[in-house]
C-alpha cells in the first residue's frame, strides 16, 4: 500500500511540476504574427476562405457570440482553479490528494470548454454546403493539429 502511494505521490508530482512549467495568464490574441504570438498561424478569414453568404455570416457571428458567452466564465473559473492549484503547489508541505482533486477540476473545466467549442463548431457546419464544410473540416484540422 505505502509501494502505491509513493508511485501515486512521484506521478502527480511529475503532472504538477509540468503545469508548473505551462505559462499562466491569457494566450495573445491575434496580432502581430497570429494566434500564439510571433510565427503563429495567421488569422484565416473565413468569410472569403469558406465563401460564405450574407446570412451564413450573420449565423456564424450569432454562433461565436454565443459561444464567448458560454465560454468566458469558464475562463475566468479556470483562471481561478489554476491560480488556487498553484497556491496549492507552493505550499510548504503540498497535499497530493488536494493537488489532484484540484487538477481534475481544471481538466473538467477543460472539458466543458472543449464541448462548447465541438458543438459551435457542428452547428456552424450544419450551415454549409458541401464544398464549404470540406474547406472547413481541413481548417478546423489545421488548427486542431497545430502546435499551441
Amino acid at each position: 500500500m505505502k509501494r502505491i502511494t509513493v508511485t501515486i505521490a512521484i506521478i502527480l508530482s511529475i503532472a504538477v511540476a509540468a503545469l508548473a512549467q505551462q505559462p499562466r495568464g491569457p494566450r495573445p490574441q491575434n496580432g502581430p504574427g497570429g494566434p500564439g504570438g510571433p510565427g503563429g498561424p495567421p488569422p484565416v478569414d473565413l468569410v472569403k476562405f469558406l465563401g460564405l453568404t450574407a446570412d451564413q455570416k450573420t449565423q456564424f457571428d450569432a454562433l461565436h457570440d454565443a459561444l464567448r458567452t458560454q465560454i468566458d466564465p469558464l475562463f475566468e473559473q479556470k483562471k481561478a482553479a489554476d491560480d488556487q492549484l498553484h497556491s496549492l503547489m507552493e505550499s510548504a508541505n503540498p497535499d497530493p490528494t488536494a493537488l489532484g482533486k484540484q487538477m481534475l477540476a481544471i481538466h473538467a473545466i477543460d472539458e466543458q470548454i472543449k464541448a462548447a467549442h465541438e458543438t459551435t463548431e457542428a452547428k456552424m457546419a450544419a450551415l454549409l454546403n458541401a464544398d464549404q464544410k470540406v474547406k472547413f473540416q481541413i481548417l478546423n484540422e489545421l488548427r486542431h493539429s497545430a502546435p499551441r
